[in-house]
């Protein structure tokens, strides 16, 4: 009869052949949850390119990331702590995986884990690790960058973002020793406030922006930055969850935030 299933016990349906393994952890159940999320980006989820660089898309659209930049094929995966992450074969590669346009709305929740390289922990030269641009290729946004502990104060060891502007007021968050971090970012464009943390989402650095954001439909956020050797450099990416609006505007989403966060420090061993 129409619609009706049917369960055969002990058989297990295949998927296509050559389809893509699910890879799900519980932190991308409880983002799946959240009726803002944008785009999912995971390293775990990235195909090595034959002749270098890396492809991919997004978990949550199904649209395709796209490398960015002149040292593009340098982008590779790798293993840090027995977890898959997205970096570069060179430091100095000018490289970025860009997110679908449209991707950089004008309020915004980031969340991402970063494994910071030593060599990036002892230099003062920014890594940005998520930036914004206009298309086709304007840079206006330094949404997270970390400066190394020669950096000169009040940057020194710490993650800042600029928000939705590349100059500014900026906030700060302290590193916290261990190979990985979760980094926060959130902007609500109507109050212009822009906060960090990282490894927790209940105490929050903010500030407040000059002036509120107008990005284009089809701005768009990058994993790195393509237009010069300021990337990701030594530093590595694993999982990115965006979401298209503040998620510190209400108290449900405060809550959905601090479990998403909790999950994502349990599968990466933060304590």
């Amino acid at each position: 009869m129409p619609g009706q299933l049917i369960v055969l016990p002990g058989v297990t349906a295949a998927a296509a052949s050559g389809a893509p393994r699910i890879n799900m952890n519980a932190a991308d159940t409880i983002a799946a949850k959240i009726s803002t999320l944008k785009h999912a980006v995971s390293a775990r989820s990235l195909s090595l390119v034959s002749g270098g660089g890396v492809s991919g898309r997004c978990r949550s659209t199904g649209l395709p990331l796209t490398a960015k930049g002149a040292g593009a094929t340098s982008m590779t995966l790798v293993d840090v702590s027995g977890l898959r992450a997205l970096g570069l074969t060179s430091a100095t590669a000018v490289a970025g995986l860009a997110l679908p346009p449209g991707s950089l709305t004008n309020s915004y929740t980031l969340v991402m884990a970063v494994a910071l390289g030593a060599d990036d922990i002892a230099s003062a030269t920014s890594v940005n690790l998520i930036s914004g641009f206009v298309q086709p290729e304007t840079y206006n946004s330094a949404a997270l960058r970390y400066y190394g502990t020669p950096a000169a104060d009040p940057r020194t060891d710490r993650f800042i973002t600029i928000g939705p502007s590349t100059t500014g007021t900026e906030t700060y968050a302290g590193r916290v020793a261990g190979p990985w971090s979760v980094v926060v970012v959130d902007y609500n464009n109507d109050t212009r406030t822009l906060s960090i943390s990282v490894n927790q989402a209940v105490t929050f650095n903010s500030v407040v922006k000059g002036a509120a954001a107008d990005q284009p439909a089809d701005a768009y956020l990058e994993i790195g930055y393509h237009l010069a050797t300021l990337g990701i450099r030594n530093s590595k990416v694993g999982d990115l969850y965006t979401f298209s609006d503040s998620m510190l505007k209400t108290d449900l989403a405060k809550a959905q935030l601090g479990e998403l966060v909790a999950a994502m420090n349990n599968y990466y061993g933060i304590s």
